[in-house]
């Protein structure tokens, strides 16, 4: 099927209206001129009536008098609505000829040779008494104002006519114009204002940290098009985003690493006092002490183990995946990872529900507290201090609460509204880019929750974390058996 395009489609309405214009235009136009020639035809009418009764005027005079001055004034008003009728006529270009002024032109033709055969017929003192020819001059007398009278009426029957026929043209014409205005304002509104709020809508979240593809129309427009570069611009722009929050995260390993490695001395230090002592103990034969030392080894080594499986866990890259997780387990690993970081005199304290499960990934979660929780610390920039993580669930809302809380500094009235958008950071520039909290803002989005922020400067901050709660026996058979599969691997 044969589709137009949005400039074929503003085209083809604008001609449409400029035809319509045109059209109207040309018809007003003949009207008026048709409306002009009916003026002046009412004006002509008016002045032949006018004629028509001088002539009778001085008819009366010539009657009762008898003098021929009064005669010659009659027979020349005769001979000027004769002329005038003839002008009349070659005046009325567009509108047909009226029927009384033939019959008026007849009955003057008339009158004339009446009343000249009355001045030659009728003496003085005929002319006090009635004749016959003084009947039939006053007869054609009343036939000629009548017919100059009839034809003004029909000139001003005509004109209310056509007012009314035109008031009636007028309002179609308006009505048409407005519905044509009322359809071309819905067309633009559907198709051009209504996609751009769109666009407008998703450019305006897209710089808030959700990526959301638009849905391209099945016609295709410059709109359509306008959406596919939106939607290929987006597209691009995750990308780079996860590149970004990549990098913020391998920075954040790199952080890790450091503490990570004070970590894993403490029980490489024990397992190397451990050695040592079992070994000086083997020449003596004690074998309860050396099998005690060879526990302690292995302790300290499944420690180590714990701590390095922490770290590869947190910087291995995974596709999104939820499943029922434990929510103390990803605190304790979070904490576990941060634990390097926390200096003297800052103490962490946590208070999670047992069986508090929810529905999330486990490694992208660890991810955002743990950004979370190095803020907290970071907030806190002269010890002592405390940042601390709680946890509740309310079944009937079916909404879970986590809140990450410390005691630092707090953040500014005018900062707290632009906290979450990427590269926004009050630090300085060697001490943060910016991407932390815009990393935990899309991974809360991600798992269908939200995260706000209460603040009051020198007090302290709080990270509100709601995510969806379904304590069910599917979440908690989704649970063991993904913890059934980790034990086996």
């Amino acid at each position: 099927m044969f589709q137009l395009n949005l400039r074929q489609k503003m085209f083809a309405c604008l001609t449409l209206q400029l035809i319509f214009f045109v059209v109207l235009g040309l018809t007003f136009f003949k009207d008026f001129k048709m409306f002009h020639e009916d003026i002046t035809l009412l004006i002509h009418a008016s002045k032949l009536s006018n004629i028509c009764l001088e002539i009778r005027r001085y008819e009366k005079n010539f009657i009762m008098r008898h003098d021929a001055k009064d005669f010659h004034t009659a027979v020349n008003y005769v001979e000027e609505a004769k002329s005038y009728i003839t002008d009349i006529k070659n005046d009325l270009l567009i509108m047909p000829q009226p029927n009384h002024l033939n019959n008026l032109a007849a009955k003057l033709k008339q009158y004339k040779a009446a009343l000249e055969y009355l001045k030659t017929q009728c003496t003085e003192n005929t002319l006090k008494y009635d004749c016959d020819s003084q009947k039939t001059l006053r007869l054609l007398g009343q036939d000629l104002v009548q017919i100059s009278e009839d034809l003004v009426k029909l000139e001003r029957h005509r004109m209310v006519d056509f007012i009314s026929n035109f008031k009636t043209q007028l309002l179609r014409s308006v009505g048409f114009l407005l519905t044509l205005t009322i359809l071309t304002m819905l067309f633009l509104y559907i198709n051009i204002m209504l996609p751009l709020k769109s666009i407008e809508k998703a450019a305006g979240q897209v710089a808030k940290g959700p990526f959301t593809l638009l849905p391209v129309p099945v016609k295709k427009d410059e709109v359509s098009s306008v959406i596919k570069a939106f939607n290929s611009m987006v597209s691009e722009l995750k990308q780079h985003q996860e590149q970004l929050f990549e990098a913020k995260k391998l920075s954040a390993i790199g952080t890790l690493a450091s503490g990570t490695a004070h970590q894993i001395n403490n029980p490489l230090n024990n397992i190397s006092t451990s050695c040592q002592l079992a070994l000086s103990e083997l020449k003596e034969g004690d074998c309860q002490y050396v099998s005690k030392m060879l526990e302690t080894i292995e302790q300290e080594t499944q420690r180590a183990g714990e701590i390095v499986r922490g770290l590869l866990e947190f910087s291995r890259t995974q596709t999104f995946s939820m499943q029922a997780v434990l929510l103390k387990n990803v605190v304790k690993n979070a904490m576990r990872l941060v634990a390097s970081e926390v200096p003297p005199g800052i103490t962490l304290k946590k208070d999670i529900p047992d069986g508090l499960t929810l529905y999330l990934d486990g490694q992208k979660m660890v991810e955002a507290l743990l950004n979370l929780l190095i803020n907290a610390i970071h907030a806190i920039p002269e010890p002592p201090g405390t940042v601390s993580i709680t946890a509740s669930a309310d079944e009937n809302s079916e909404l879970a609460s986590i809140i990450i809380e410390d005691t630092g500094v707090g953040i500014d009235k005018e900062h707290v509204q632009k906290i979450f958008d990427p590269f926004f950071t009050t630090k300085n520039v060697d001490q943060g880019t910016g991407l932390g909290l815009a990393v935990v803002y899309g991974i809360i989005k991600k798992h269908n929750g939200s995260i706000r922020v209460e603040s009051v400067k020198g007090q302290g901050t709080r990270f509100i974390i709601t995510l969806p709660y379904r304590q069910n026996d599917q979440l908690t058979a989704d649970r063991d058996n993904n913890e059934t599969r980790v034990k086996n691997a």
